[in-house]
């Protein structure tokens, strides 16, 4: 459920804020980039504020001396430590918006990037990706938790500037990072006004789409790409420039470190080229949409069968995986498993298959949990009414490389581990060899092999989500030719229609 529909929030031309999935991060992040475009209103101060913490930290480094058990050294320590700004519902958890943070490991590397970039000389940087060159890249998600970490009071505003717009109820909650304090360098936690997440009880916070993006502007590839192409000549002669690709992250953190003054120009450079945010009307790569698409799907294959008790459990997941793999096949759900190019990745068919089952289990008080851990690691669903009436739902794409461990090995550990004796595993075709008889026949037989020996009950569903005709160019060659048959054999009408049938293919 996103934001607007359990809110009754009409969006405007006047919101730029992005609606929100409340029960789970989406994969997207807060890309500082986009946020130095900013220069009126609200935002226009915020990368400011986001250069000036860094500066902060710079000067407790300097003032550390380098004594890693100096009160500086260790103040900027905690200043570094993340937590997971989950009120933001962006990043990379599958299950729910709680996710791990910046560890003590992001912290200690940039410790370093600020040791190296005070050692330069730096007492400043104008763009706070120069110390994610300097160590070689950290990941998007951490980026974007520091930057909504660092900027929370902006963010937590302009929140609250929306509810009061729609007038959207508020709760006062305890805020951790709330803000920052240079004076005595430090976080502070404050008591704020700010909607409520009810699918985890706390404080939601709302971005602009317009600081969105899945991969940030500035990254160490990118760096590497540039620094070959517009700096080779200057760089040969300090140390082996090789394009390789899959250069390592070391050797991209010390070209960076050895040669700040490039690393500086291709930020400089990146201020000048269009930035734009992911499109999420578009939503090329369904990172946004597909709750819609999979609410669309349950709407057209409405459930006939309404389980009555216990005995009934079985049945009534094996009706949800056939409604799944009907929508996929006889309607038009393959064609949200399609990019422009090639088949979607599996957590596409992860995500429809949720968000169309989860209105079924919701009509029958049915719990379904995505990503649980089963203790050997995440199962992709688990159906439950109560400890006895409960079921495993395994989705892979049949082209991926652990496509037979998932049947063969993965699922009987997840309903070893869960005591579930009940499990599907559901298999996502996207080619014609794909979907030949033989590889259904293998994976019936992988299916088979591992109930035996696990003991458990395992159904193996393969989906056909190959592209498909429209239907208004469908043809069966086969009935075509019975049909001319049974009509009167050599007839004028027969060899009319014939003709016609010709002149239509």
């Amino acid at each position: 459920m996103r934001f607007s529909e359990h809110y009754n929030v009409p969006t405007t031309p006047g919101d730029d804020w992005y609606d929100t999935f409340m029960p789970a991060d989406t994969k997207l992040f807060v890309d500082p980039f986009l946020i130095w475009e900013q220069t009126e209103g609200h935002w226009a101060t915020a990368h400011d504020h986001l250069i000036d913490f860094f500066e902060m930290i710079f000067d407790l480094v300097k003032e550390s001396k380098g004594n890693t058990s100096s009160i500086s050294w260790r103040q900027a320590k905690k200043l570094l430590l993340f937590p997971e700004p989950f009120e933001f519902c962006l990043g990379v958890a599958e299950g729910s918006p709680m996710g791990i943070g910046s560890g003590a490991g992001l912290q200690q590397e940039m410790l370093e990037g600020v040791k190296v970039a005070t050692g330069l000389g730096m007492s400043r940087i104008a763009h706070m990706e120069m110390l994610n060159l300097f160590q070689g890249g950290m990941g998007v998600d951490r980026l974007s938790d520091m930057t909504c970490n660092i900027l929370k009071s902006y963010f937590i505003s302009y929140t609250q500037d929306v509810c009061r717009r729609h007038r959207v109820p508020m709760r006062r909650f305890e805020v951790t990072n709330a803000s920052w304090n240079k004076e005595h360098c430090r976080w502070v936690t404050k008591e704020c006004e700010l909607p409520v997440n009810p699918f985890i009880g706390k404080p939601l916070i709302l971005t602009p789409s317009k600081f969105l993006r899945r991969i940030p502007v500035a990254t160490p590839d990118g760096f590497w790409t540039w620094a070959w192409s517009t700096m080779s000549d200057e760089l040969r002669g300090d140390l082996t420039f090789d394009i390789a690709r899959n250069v390592e992250r070391r050797q991209k953190a010390k070209l960076a470190r050895e040669n700040p003054d490039v690393a500086a120009l291709y930020l400089k450079d990146l201020e000048d080229q269009p930035k734009p945010p992911y499109p999420i009307d578009d939503d090329p790569d369904m990172l946004v949409h597909w709750y819609e698409a999979g609410a669309s799907m349950a709407e057209k294959s409405p459930l006939t069968f309404v389980p009555q008790g216990e005995t009934d459990f079985e049945r009534f997941i094996e009706t949800t995986v056939e409604c799944f793999r009907h929508s996929i096949e006889d309607q038009d759900g393959w064609q949200i498993l399609w990019g422009e190019k090639s088949g979607r990745e599996e957590r596409i068919s992860q995500a429809l298959f949720r968000s169309s089952v989860i209105h079924y289990c919701r009509a029958n008080d049915i719990d379904l949990s995505g990503e649980s851990d089963a203790g050997r690691g995440p199962v992709d669903f688990k159906f439950s009414r109560g400890w006895s009436a409960r079921a495993l739902v395994e989705i892979k794409l049949v082209r991926s490389h652990k496509f037979w461990d998932g049947v063969l090995a993965q699922l009987p550990q997840y309903q070893v581990a869960e005591e579930v004796k009940r499990g599907f595993y559901v298999a996502v075709a996207y080619t014609d060899d794909e979907l030949s008889p033989r590889v259904r026949e293998k994976v019936e037989k992988a299916a088979k092999i591992a109930s035996d020996a696990s003991g458990a009950k395992i159904t193996a569903v393969l989906i056909d989500a190959r592209k498909k005709e429209s239907a208004s160019k469908a043809r069966n060659t086969d009935l075509s030719n019975q049909l001319h048959r049974d009509s009167s054999a050599g007839g004028e009408d027969a060899e009319s229609e014939r003709s016609e049938d010709a002149e239509e293919s």
